[in-house]
């Protein structure tokens, strides 16, 4: 299953950058991220390792293993141990240095292998600027001084030709000779005029034939001598010698203050009972304790009373005639 990777944030950055780095995907047992351009997936930044760390084949997914970098590498904020392997899932986040990634798992087309470097020299580009631009310069002859700048996409001439991007006086050099292309991260140069030897680093170029043309390589046109310079190369380059940068580690977010505790004299003290009692009884507490008596409570207590005055004149009725009854058998 192949795996995609895409660098989400650059250091001293502020935004990302998904639409000037497009991802990359892998199909490969393992994968090695790190500054060394024999990685897999090269981030030119010091704060990377030469070898970083790597993304291994595990079972049916993928799994992250810190190589022991400088750095370390983070796992959606976690800190891996060195030579501890971690799963990955879709939509995981790798922090290597100030290098950002994320993990997308599934399938996707590789892409070519030149894409790795296109990448690196992008990430470059955007920490030199615009400053960094790749040029011809003549280098010896009648021309020397003079020189071309070369943009992405936009084919320049070489020549005698009054119409050519770069006009030479040389009058060895046919009228257009070369056909120069920035192509990606490479410089390409065609001869288009073969009446003179031309050679790129001692090599014969032949007439039609279109030849990568690196950064301080020379090429050789009659008694004219061109130099390719390409600081975004010999950044890159760069970028892989030297000792690791080491970077601070992020500070931990202050803790949340605790709520505010009122002063004792402001606490309100707790209900007493009545007051339980006369909030969830209104009845009981307009009946016994604040308003008047209800009309029913009233009656059964008048009834009462004239129930007690009843059954003491019955009393009464009785003790009389047992006293008539007694006093009656005594006579006799």
């Amino acid at each position: 299953m192949p795996v995609t990777l895409v660098v989400r944030r650059l250091a001293g950055a502020s935004t990302p950058t998904d639409a000037e780095l497009p991802p990359l995907v892998f199909d490969a047992p393992r994968i090695v991220l790190g500054r060394s351009e024999s990685c897999d997936l090269r981030l030119p930044d010091p704060s990377v390792s030469t070898r970083h760390a790597s993304i291994r084949a595990s079972g049916a997914g993928y799994s992250v293993l810190d190589e022991g970098s400088t750095n370390g590498t983070r796992l959606n904020g976690e800190r891996l141990t060195p030579q501890v392997p971690r799963q990955l899932r879709t939509g995981d986040e790798l922090a290597l240095g100030r290098m950002h990634l994320t993990v997308r798992l599934g399938a996707a087309v590789p892409t070519n292998p030149h894409a790795t470097r296109e990448l690196a020299m992008a990430i470059v580009a955007r920490q030199l600027g615009e400053t960094a631009s790749v040029k011809v310069v003549v280098v010896s002859g009648v021309d020397a001084g003079a020189s071309l700048a070369l943009h992405v996409g936009q084919p320049r001439t070489v020549g005698r030709d009054p119409r050519c991007a770069l006009r030479l006086t040389d009058r060895g050099v046919p009228p257009i000779s070369l056909e120069i292309q920035v192509e990606g991260t490479r410089t390409k140069v065609t001869r288009r005029d073969g009446r003179v030897p031309a050679t790129l680093d001692g090599k014969p170029v032949e007439v039609g034939a279109s030849l990568v043309w690196f950064d301080r390589g020379r090429l050789e046109l009659a008694s004219t001598i061109l130099e390719l310079d390409d600081p975004l190369a010999r950044a890159l380059d760069a970028s892989a010698e030297g000792v690791d940068e080491k970077v601070a580690p992020a500070e931990p977010p202050p803790p949340a203050e605790p709520p505010p505790v009122a002063p004792a004299s402001e606490v309100p003290s707790p209900p007493s009972a009545a007051a339980v009692v006369e909030a969830q009884f209104p009845s009981v507490r307009s009946g016994l304790v604040r308003g008047p008596m209800p009309e029913r409570r009233k009656n059964w207590r008048g009834a009462t009373v004239a129930f007690e005055v009843v059954a003491l004149i019955l009393g009464l009725v009785v003790l009389a005639g047992s006293a008539a009854g007694l006093w009656w058998l005594l006579r006799r």
